[in-house]
């Protein structure tokens, strides 16, 4: 409770917010009644009896007209249960906030509306004290004497009257406990009286334990009173508890016993005898646990070498004939102990694994050839597919991929490329180099067109008065990009074919064909770098950078210079669009300004049209395009009609109530007048 800072039980709050999450919709917009009322300072008297007759609706949650629908929605398709579980009642009041006009009524001094306050700055404190005079309005605070000559009245202990004869008095709940209290927009109060009472049941907690602990400690002290007084009633014979008879009785027969070991012969040497068996008896048992044990430890090593015998004689012949003709020989030439032995195969087992793979054996030797075979081989196959990228790309460079390169070899070989030395070259100039030329020429032209079609829109551009007040106008310049990469690909693009047409086939050397390769690699590359660098150099728009300047009419001085709209307000920016849409939108069709008839296609489509717009922007866009006498259709939302409805000869209007169920009205520029008249008209009255 003391995280929050309401007096409404913890279980509704909960769903509240659950609800809240599910609708997304902010708690702030959904709160209770009774976190907006109060009962007012001075009436403190009367808090408890308004406590319980405002109760139901203090817990009451407060639902706008924007939010009631998805709201009824939810709790009517959802079970409602709190945190634990458990089912919950909840009771919802719809609030036409926008709509309530505060209708006051004169009431009693006594009308318990006069003793509570609303919480100021509230969205819902007009909606509140109309509803307040409404429903509880004629309820007055009175004392018994006068309850029976008002229709509707509270005592301050609590009894309510509501109508003529229905009175109720519900103590349940005593009427001063604040933690049923359920008014106020703080719970400082609530809080304080529930430390109280938990104070109170922790020092009478305390006391209970200190009375457990003493019942406790009584209830073991007669525990064991009476297992003492159950074994003395058990007791029926004063001989059980004679404890000299007993005493006597053990002297008696310890004197027997010694008159028997000392003073009788025969006896003593029936001990003696038997006390020489005994030693014998175990010396026996100890020499036969001796013999047992060695007995098992022979028949573990038995066993032992039985295994080995079998494992090795299984581990022979697995062995490949092929092998073990090759490698036996050797094995019997290493061998320095020719005579095995069971008891000794183990050690030589290891003498011979220590000559093979020890530090200074003969496997590590083998093993430190092969790794250095391994790095020359792998050395070289880098270097092959580095001289031939596009070709290897997609082999490895382990000595597991040599079956690959090995391939590669036999099939240039079976080829004999020696032999096509000459054709090569002559394929290099017919083909690869003039398509190099063929690829650079077509770049070339592209570039042409572009600083083409630039100059028939500047020509546009020219004829649109972008500043009527200063007369000026608005052209696109063209540099050429500061962007290194593509300087050096058109130079390393000239390089491989200049010269390339001549007779001489000494300027068809390595070195041309390494400059062909050299840009194809990067080409075919996957590399995302050398894609983004293939993206860049061969898309020709990337060799500009294009920038505005805005120009006076009269002597073509500059004005302004705009640099990406970088730096300038939303509202010239959009001027700055719109103007060069515009003056593409005439390149692309062919249009002339000024023209009034015309047979081309002039057909424009325009969605979320000046939807963020200014409307100073937006009027110079639809003014700028009716110069040019376009047919336009605009897709907008609403927010920009004021502008947009003067420019227009039709409307279709869209709406889709449910979500799933799209309508499409239209209307005429004289029937789109006349509804908006009515529109007008109606909206006036409601606001009047």
């Amino acid at each position: 409770m003391k995280d929050r800072k309401t007096q409404i039980p913890a279980w509704l709050v909960g769903f509240r917010t659950q609800l809240s999450g599910d609708l997304y919709i902010e708690e702030e917009d959904l709160p209770f009644a009774g976190e907006l009322l109060q009962v007012n300072e001075k009436e403190t008297a009367w808090e408890g009896a308004i406590e319980k007759l405002l109760r139901d609706t203090g817990i009451s949650l407060l639902v706008a007209r924007q939010h009631y629908k998805s709201v009824s929605k939810y709790v009517n398709d959802n079970p409602l249960r709190g945190a634990d579980g458990k089912g919950i009642k909840l009771t919802y009041l719809e609030a036409d906030i926008e709509s309530t006009t505060l209708v006051t009524r004169q009431l009693d001094n006594d009308s318990i509306a006069y003793k509570i306050d609303i919480k100021p700055d509230s969205p819902f404190e007009s909606w509140l004290e109309t509803y307040l005079q409404r429903v509880f309005g004629d309820f007055l605070c009175v004392d018994v004497s006068r309850l029976q000559h008002v229709p509707y009245g509270i005592t301050m202990q609590g009894l309510i009257k509501s109508g003529k004869i229905r009175h109720t008095k519900d103590d349940r709940k005593r009427i001063d406990d604040r933690r049923n209290y359920v008014l106020g927009w703080s719970n400082a109060e609530k809080i304080m009286a529930l430390e109280e009472i938990i104070a109170d049941l922790e020092n009478e907690i305390r006391l209970l334990r200190s009375g457990l602990m003493t019942i406790e400690k009584d209830q073991k002290n007669n525990e064991d009173t009476r297992q003492q007084l159950t074994l003395l009633l058990s007791v029926r014979d004063f001989d059980r508890i004679n404890w000299k008879y007993h005493v006597e009785k053990i002297h008696q027969l310890e004197v027997e016993q010694h008159e028997l070991l000392h003073n009788n012969n025969i006896l003593a040497l029936l001990h003696q005898k038997r006390d020489e068996v005994i030693l014998m008896i175990e010396d026996i048992k100890l020499k036969e646990t001796e013999k047992n044990q060695e007995i098992g430890k022979f028949k573990g090593a038995v066993e032992s070498y039985e295994r080995q015998l079998t494992d090795t004689e299984e581990t022979v012949r697995q062995i490949d004939p092929n092998q073990r003709e090759l490698y036996f020989p050797v094995i019997e030439e290493k061998l320095t102990d020719k005579n095995l032995r069971l008891s000794s195969i183990d050690r030589q087992q290891e003498q011979f694994r220590k000559l093979f793979e020890g530090d200074t054996g003969e496997l590590k030797k083998l093993r430190h050839k092969l790794s250095t075979l391994r790095s020359l081989i792998e050395k070289k196959m880098r270097e092959i597919k580095e001289h031939s990228k596009a070709e290897y790309s997609e082999i490895g460079e382990s000595i597991d991929a040599r079956a690959e390169y090995l391939q590669k070899f036999e099939k240039l070989v079976s080829e004999d490329l020696k032999r096509h030395e000459e054709r090569f070259k002559e394929e290099l100039n017919k083909n690869t180099i003039n398509s190099i030329a063929v690829f650079d020429s077509q770049l070339e032209k592209h570039e042409k067109d572009i600083k083409q079609k630039i100059k028939t829109i500047n020509q546009h551009l020219h004829e649109i008065v972008y500043n009527a007040t200063q007369e000026t106008y608005i052209t696109i310049l063209m540099d050429a990009t500061p962007k290194k990469e593509v300087r050096l690909f058109r130079e390393e693009l000239k390089k491989c074919y200049t010269h390339s047409f001549s007779s001489n086939p000494e300027f068809y050397t390595e070195d041309k064909y390494e400059q062909v390769k050299k840009i194809l690699d990067r080409f075919a590359s996957a590399d995302s770098i050398d894609k983004d660098w293939t993206n860049t150099v061969t898309d020709v728009r990337q060799w500009f950078e294009f920038n505005a300047s805005e120009r006076y009419l009269a002597d073509d001085s500059e004005k302004e210079f705009y640099e990406g709209s970088g730096g300038k307000s939303g509202g010239q920016k959009e001027k700055l669009a719109y103007t060069i849409l515009a003056s593409a939108l005439a390149y692309q069709f062919g249009l002339q300004f000024g023209e009034i008839k015309s047979r081309s296609f002039r057909f424009v489509v325009i969605d979320e049209a000046f939807g963020r717009g200014s409307d100073e922007s937006t009027r110079y866009g639809l003014e700028l395009f009716r110069k040019l006498n376009l047919q336009l259709l605009i897709v907008t939302p609403l927010q920009k009609l004021h502008i947009i409805e003067g420019h227009v000869n039709s409307f279709h209007f869209v709406s889709n109530k449910d979500g799933n169920n799209s309508q499409v009205s239209n209307f005429t520029k004289q029937e789109y007048d006349i509804e908006k008249a009515k529109h007008d008209s109606l909206f006036r009255h409601a606001h009047s």
